[in-house]
């Protein structure tokens, strides 16, 4: 089975291989400071299931804590 890369924006995308789902640096707002969607709109709620969730570092833009509270 191959690796399945979806990317939703900026940083985040979903990476699914073997059954196993890692979300990466979760977004999931139109606009965030001086960051907006350019575009397409923010993920569907589907992207919010994951098994593991990846946060690269803790700016604002990758450490969203509205979108972590999201997360399945």
């Amino acid at each position: 089975m191959p690796v399945e890369v979806t990317w939703w924006g900026h940083a985040t995308c979903t990476v699914e291989d073997s059954g196993v789902r890692v979300l990466t640096d979760p977004l999931f707002a139109r606009r965030l400071a001086h960051l907006r969607r350019r575009r397409g709109a923010p993920p569907p709620p589907g992207a919010a299931v994951a098994d593991v969730v990846l946060v690269s570092h803790l700016h604002a833009d990758h450490l969203h804590i509205p979108s972590l509270a999201r997360l399945a």
